[in-house]
């Protein structure tokens, strides 16, 4: 188990979220079994689009994925009322179908972990062992200082990411508004018009040609420095 205070690296060699999932489950099985006997499934869940799942063994995966098809699970219930959920023999009634769908597929029991994150996201991790004998208070115990971590780690992996695509996004736009910047001056410089009048013409080439007005002051630009007449007559702005 890794020491307090350390945090798990979900980020290097990950390209997406999936991916550090993925590690993260991996990485669970490992801290809580160690020589394979426990395998981890993990859930990622946010406001818009459909959950994403992995696991360190392929049933851990389908485990974590199978709540979405049956409607209701452990890792839901860790999730929405951000609290463990043990299923072992001992289990409420509501778990039981759940229970012997486990236990068909070799299963002794299983426990939910949710993880904190931020408020537009929630995770959980799905600890299944073969013997149920596995689950005790020290398995708990260990579930919940590996969870600590890994929600620290995780919100640290999700952030970096998101800071990465809200920089390629911010890169693009700037680009995008450099290109449409200089065209418009050589059009104010053509025309002695205004900036809006000039963006109003490259507005119009656009919606005439079916392009992007970066694409029409991007061609402006391309035809200027290779010494070709950038000027154009775009519809009327009415």
């Amino acid at each position: 188990m890794q020491r307090p205070g350390f945090l798990l690296d979900l980020i290097t060699g990950t390209e997406t979220d999936l991916d550090s999932l993925q590690r993260l489950a991996e990485a669970g099985a490992l801290a809580l079994g160690g020589s394979g006997q426990v395998e981890c499934g993990a859930v990622l869940a946010r406001v818009a689009g459909p959950p994403e799942t992995a696991g360190n063994t392929f049933d851990a995966a389908g485990w974590a994925a199978s709540e979405d098809r049956h409607g209701d699970g452990p890792l839901t219930q860790a999730m929405s009322a951000a609290e463990l959920v043990m299923v072992d023999d001992g289990t409420s009634s509501r778990w039981q179908a759940y229970r012997r769908r486990l236990a068909a597929s070799g299963y002794g029991g299983a426990l939910a972990v949710p993880l904190g994150l931020e408020d537009r996201s929630s995770c959980a991790l799905l600890f299944l062992v073969r013997n149920a004998a596995t689950l005790t208070r020290e398995f708990e115990a260990e579930a919940t200082r590996f969870a600590d971590m890994a929600s620290q780690s995780l919100r640290l992996a999700l952030e970096v990411r998101s800071v990465r695509s809200a920089g390629d996004n911010l890169k693009n736009v700037l680009e995008s508004r450099t290109s449409i910047d200089v065209a418009c001056g050589v059009l104010m410089a053509q025309n002695s018009c205004s900036y809006p009048e000039a963006f109003s013409k490259l507005a119009g080439v656009s919606r005439q040609r079916n392009l992007k007005v970066r694409s029409v002051a991007e061609n402006i630009i391309k035809a200027l420095a290779g010494g070709i007449s950038a000027r154009f007559e775009p519809p009327a702005v009415a």
